[in-house]
């Protein structure tokens, strides 16, 4: 709208779909007027997004190719005038998502939404970006913060800015009404820490055409926080543990000091001592020597402390990762020293024995494998394109000379596949197009280097495996597909369900979640009959799951077996997992941050030497 409705000279705009008319049009009229009136676009090579922002008292619209266009009012008359093209360089490679305009506090932004995966309306977010409009440069700038005194209401094809205000709205923070296959939810995006958390808002998803919407009450004075105090005792406690502090830790003090009728540490045999160092955890280990003289007469090296997946994730192009360990609920800090740079943005892709898979460079296309922990790198050969897998890994070290890197990515309907290799010494990515008549469509979730092979999972449940000593693919007709009758094309939400394949201790384990309500399936592959064999216990080893990475545990420390661990956790540090012998969610999914740039990465502080080094 052009002006208050309240005002009798306000316009309201709407504009024609380019997706429904060949014609590209406006229509306009005053409120209590006879008919709408026909704007005929002049530009016959630029056509309306859908996209229609009130902006500094004129109406915007986004057009194809970034294209500006201006709407005003003069004399009563709509008048259009083409701005010109953004410059759109800084946005980079897209994949498939959503894009969302704002106006705020007289900046306009561009909103980047990015989904797992093209299905429509229910797909998992994975990813935001933030641009605002340079008006003198006519260019996008990408932006880390909207403000702290604000927040962004996205919902449909719309969104505006609203204050912050405390205990409802946070700042520098994106709410986005989104229809999931399981409930409406409300997804949060925080910007200041890059993490996303949702709750449910609706039981039941809503259909396109009637979202839920924001509606804005005429006074936020009339709106008033929520007492504390009146709240139900039975809710999670948002107040930080102290998870430092290991349970059962007793300090016996008696008059202001502690006792000293025990043995001292350095008096302890070194084989008691060594036997205790062996049980104790990475970081404890790295701690261990600098406790006194004797402890560091500990022969055992740090290579060989008790290790298990890291939840690695980073907010900032500062070089700063975090590093949660979710079975000691502790995070630590690493500087890596490639990641610090403001020119290029690095996104996680899969990692494998310490090892990350990164992505960089404006149009994604720039790639390498780094250590974050000794910052040895190996750089493949760039892509020819913008990074568009479904699921890429690697052998073996990657620095070995023999190792092979596979990528794979398939249409939505499996019909069309290709592989991708590439080996130390080549210039170039070798890339096979493959067409079935029977649909094979990938997983979005990693390969799994098994038995000199690797395994890929599709989304029906059955199994694909590349063979890299003869460069050939094949489609097993055994384990048979777990939802073999599943609609790749209609509204068959199983197709939109997570999926994992996992070697746990050279059993292949296969897992699929429906939503965060429905517990996850479990099946392991018998290799006798080749079939899959649903379980509801792992046996006492645990999963650590994302679709860039997934781990298994055979035996985690400290008993916490029969797990499986999302890249989630609360605001006091406690890790999302399923309890495979409660059969509950431990906390609840809803309102669990998740870092939107992460990956499970098994600590590995082996320095290589060698750039080809021998396997």
């Amino acid at each position: 709208m052009l002006g208050s409705p309240e005002n009798s000279n306000c316009t309201v705009i709407v504009a024609s779909s380019f997706e429904v008319e060949e014609e590209q049009y406006l229509l306009h009229c005053h409120p209590g007027g006879d008919e709408w009136i026909k704007l005929v676009s002049p530009f016959n090579d630029v056509s309306f997004q859908d996209i229609i922002i009130n902006y500094n008292k004129k109406i915007y619209v986004s057009a194809s190719n970034f294209n500006l266009i201006v709407l005003d009012a003069v004399d009563g008359e709509i008048r259009l005038q083409l701005m010109g093209t953004i410059d759109s360089k800084d946005i980079g490679a897209q994949g498939c998502g959503r894009s969302r305009f704002v106006e705020s506090s007289g900046d306009l932004f561009y909103l980047w939404i990015e989904e797992l995966g093209c299905f429509g309306n229910d797909g998992p977010l994975t990813n935001i970006a933030v641009y605002c409009l340079d008006f003198e440069a006519m260019s996008w700038r990408r932006v880390e913060s909207i403000g702290s005194d604000r927040s962004f209401l996205l919902s449909g094809l719309y969104g505006f800015s609203f204050p912050s205000m405390e205990g409802m709205l946070h700042g520098n923070c994106v709410y986005l009404v989104w229809s999931c296959c399981d409930s409406e939810r409300l997804f949060k995006f925080c910007l200041d820490d890059m993490t996303i958390s949702f709750c449910q808002i609706l039981s039941q998803p809503t259909k396109p055409w009637c979202r839920a919407f924001w509606s804005v009450p005429p006074s936020i004075q009339s709106i008033s926080v929520v007492d504390e105090s009146t709240l139900p005792n039975n809710l999670p406690s948002t107040e930080l543990s102290k998870i430092n502090q290991p349970d059962g830790l007793d300090m016996h003090i008696e008059d202001g000091r502690q006792g000293n009728s025990l043995m001292p540490w350095d008096d302890l045999p070194l084989e008691l001592i060594e036997l205790i160092a062996s049980n104790l955890s990475l970081v404890d280990r790295i701690r261990f020597s600098a406790v006194c003289k004797e402890f560091s007469k500990v022969s055992i090296p740090i290579e060989q402390a008790k290790i298990w997946p890291w939840l690695m994730h980073m907010s900032k192009q500062d070089g700063t990762c975090k590093l949660f360990d979710p079975l000691r609920c502790e995070e630590y800090s690493i500087q890596v020293t490639p990641f610090d740079t403001d020119e290029e943005r690095h996104i996680f892709r899969s990692s494998k024995d310490g090892w990350v898979f990164v992505s960089a460079g404006d149009d994604d296309d720039d790639i390498f494998v780094i250590n974050p922990f000794t910052e040895d790198i190996v750089e493949p050969a760039m892509f020819e394109r913008s990074y568009y897998f479904n699921g890429v890994s690697f052998s073996s070290n990657p620095m070995c000379s023999d190792c092979v890197f596979f990528g794979i990515v398939s249409s939505e309907n499996g019909n069309f596949l290709s592989v991708h290799t590439w080996r130390h010494g080549g210039d170039d990515w070798i890339e096979q197009f493959l067409e079935y008549d029977v649909p094979f469509p990938v997983g979005y979730s990693n390969p799994v280097m098994f038995c000199g092979e690797f395994y890929c999972l599709g989304r029906k449940g059955n199994l694909g495996v590349f063979d890299p000593t003869s460069d050939t693919w094949r489609i097993l007709d055994k384990p048979e597909s777990i939802h073999a009758e599943m609609d790749l094309l209609r509204d068959d939400h199983r197709g939109r369900e997570f999926c994992y394949l996992v070697d746990m201790e050279g059993e292949l384990v296969s897992l699929f979640l429906r939503n965060a309500a429905s517990p996850p399936r479990v099946f392991k592959l018998d290799k006798t009959n080749m079939s899959w064999v649903e379980v509801d216990d792992l046996g006492g080893g645990a999963l650590f799951l994302d679709f860039r990475s997934s781990y298994g545990v055979a035996s985690p420390d400290g008993g916490q077996g029969n797990r499986i661990y999302f890249p989630r956790y609360s605001d006091d540090r406690k890790p999302a997992f399923y309890d495979m012998e409660t059969k509950m969610y431990c906390p609840l999914l809803y309102d669990l941050k998740e870092p939107l740039n992460c990956v499970w990465v098994v600590p590995n502080l082996h320095k290589n030497i060698s750039a080809y080094e021998d396997a």
